[in-house]
């Protein structure tokens, strides 16, 4: 079995990762792994190759879900970014914060948030009837 973080072989019977501490997971089941490597398949070249270059250029998976929900910062173009779900002044999945230059930004449309006024019109557009 390997961690699903960081992609180390685990021990079995192992319920932590000793490498980074991610809980250990089962692996999915035979028809989801199907169903990903359908949707890859289907998959234009360009993106392909945009997602090959995140894998590539992340360390664990918590990097890697960053590189492609959350996106490069739309101020400063860094790539070293992530969510605000576990901020507790903001405790926002959809906020993006970039690490680099401290900008908050929203991750559905790009537009920069101040740090008291974290949200963003356009969610509440998508909530709408």
């Amino acid at each position: 079995m390997k961690c699903w973080n960081c992609n180390r072989k685990l021990p079995t019977g192992a319920k932590v990762c000793s490498f980074c501490e991610a809980p250990v997971e089962e692996e999915p089941p035979a028809e989801a792994i199907e169903a990903v490597r359908e949707l890859l398949n289907q998959m234009p070249p360009d993106l392909m190759t945009e997602l090959q270059r995140a894998v590539a250029e992340s360390e664990t998976a918590e990097e890697f879900a960053d590189r492609i929900f959350v996106g490069d910062c739309p101020k400063c173009g860094s790539d070293d970014t992530g969510n605000c779900e576990n901020d507790p002044e903001i405790n926002d999945l959809l906020v993006g914060r970039c690490y680099e230059c401290g900008q908050l930004f929203c991750t559905e449309c790009g537009k920069l948030l101040e740090p008291k006024a974290a949200t963003c019109e356009c969610l509440d557009e998508e909530l709408e009837p």
